[in-house]
């Protein structure tokens, strides 16, 4: 008498066929490669239903950081600052 519950007999008749290593590997990749689509789906739609909010990074971001710098440092005084902020924010070159 076999202790071995009565649904892993037929289990262990096809593993001692020919070829049924073959098809355990094959069936084993098949579920790997189904997961991996449906996590990349899954994924794909969670970006695309709630998209990441990020603050806009722009290079004149940095030039007015280190604008303030300088005029924290005492490098330019406050007329020059204005007038080089006024710049930065008009995104053109000064007239003359």
């Amino acid at each position: 008498m076999s202790l071995v519950h009565p649904y892993y007999a037929p289990s262990e008749r096809l593993m001692s066929a020919s070829g049924s290593r073959a098809l355990g590997a094959v069936s084993m990749a098949a579920y790997l490669g189904f997961w991996a689509v449906a996590l990349l789906i899954a994924r794909r739609e969670v970006d695309a239903r709630f998209p990441r909010v990020t603050a806009p990074s722009h290079a004149g971001d940095r030039a007015q950081a280190i604008l303030r710098e300088r005029y924290a440092r005492g490098e330019i005084d406050a007329e020059q600052f204005r007038r080089m902020r006024a710049i930065l924010d008009e995104g053109r070159e000064p007239a003359g």
